[in-house]
């Protein structure tokens, strides 16, 4: 039969492409802590509006930005909060709270959780951002899915450019006959 041949092959040359490759990334090669790859984000006091947050959004070229009070960590509110919970409001942003619209008291880590809990964190979870805050709950930075990806591509280069192929599905997809 014409998929299962499809298959096998796929099967085949994704084996073969990982021989080739010499090894799959393990476990423990993730195995970093989150304070080396997070990265810097800005804040807004708990109040703030939201054209306060798309501007910063906007400046800094971020997704994600913390909503804080008294120095602790209230809330994240990111692009898609925006996207689906803002504009289909009516009205001047700049007189729409952020506290709103904003995702009160996300999943934080610490600087020193390593890299495999987060992506297993966002893989649970559907998020993006992670804040990484201290003992006091302040917000310290964040590890996004994009710092993620740029940390394996820079430190496992050859795993990355290696990985199989994505399978021929538009073949298997082809209706047989006429």
């Amino acid at each position: 039969m014409p998929f299962e041949s499809f298959v096998d092959d796929e099967i085949s040359t994704m084996q073969e492409q990982l021989n080739e490759s010499g090894r799959a990334l393990e476990t423990h090669e993730i195995q970093v802590p989150l304070g080396s790859i997070m990265h810097h984000v800005p804040s807004v006091l708990s109040g703030a509006s939201v054209q306060d947050v798309i501007n910063l959004m906007v400046s800094h070229d971020i997704g994600s930005i913390f909503v804080v009070s008294d120095e602790s960590l209230k809330g994240v509110i990111g692009e898609r909060d925006i996207l689906l919970k803002v504009l289909n409001k009516l009205g001047d942003y700049a007189n729409l709270s952020v506290d709103h619209f904003m995702k009160c008291d996300p999943l934080t880590l610490k600087p020193e959780d390593l890299l495999d809990t987060a992506i297993q964190h966002m893989a649970q979870g559907g998020f993006r951002h992670i804040p990484i805050v201290d003992d006091q709950h302040r917000p310290l930075g964040m590890v996004s899915v994009r710092h993620i990806i740029s940390y394996l591509i820079e430190h496992f280069p050859q795993e990355v450019l290696t990985l199989p192929p994505k399978p021929i599905r538009n073949a298997m997809r082809a209706r047989e006959g006429a």
